[in-house]
């Protein structure tokens, strides 16, 4: 009769403890459907763009984490099932954004960053020695 009732007592302790295991778990339905990028035809060092991170309408009590190559963004609520973060990448080549919601969903995206710094001539200060036709020109007029 002893070994009945340590064996209802164990068998009792494990379906409790699997009853908190479910109600502690996060909720399965709270999942990550989308991530994307402000829509841009390139993507440059030193710009901020807008990460829109989509989930399920259920998912609004858990914080969405974004992270860029692995090092954190931020994290925050989302609103009407979007988690929305600035991004300002500061170096170029590939960048994996990856979006995580308690763990158990993540989406990623892979963005390639370039450097849209202008390079040479350009400023347009007037002077003729940027043009070496500038001079040939004045002199045909005059005639």
């Amino acid at each position: 009769m002893n070994t009945t009732r340590r064996a209802g007592i164990g068998a009792t302790a494990i379906g409790a403890a699997a009853a908190v295991a479910l109600l502690t778990a996060p909720d399965a339905s709270a999942l990550v459907t989308g991530i994307s990028v402000t829509n841009s035809d390139k993507y440059c060092a030193n710009s901020t763009y807008t990460v829109a991170v989509n989930v399920t309408a259920t998912s609004f009590l858990f914080d969405v984490s974004l992270s860029d190559n692995d090092t954190q963004i931020g994290s925050t609520k989302p609103s009407s099932g979007v988690a929305t973060f600035s991004w300002t990448p500061t170096t170029t080549g590939s960048h994996t954004l990856k979006a995580v919601q308690e763990i158990i969903s993540t989406k990623s995206t892979t963005v390639t960053v370039v450097d849209c710094t202008p390079t040479g001539g350009g400023g347009g200060t007037g002077s003729s020695a940027a043009n070496p036709l500038a001079g040939l020109l004045s002199s045909l007029s005059a005639h």
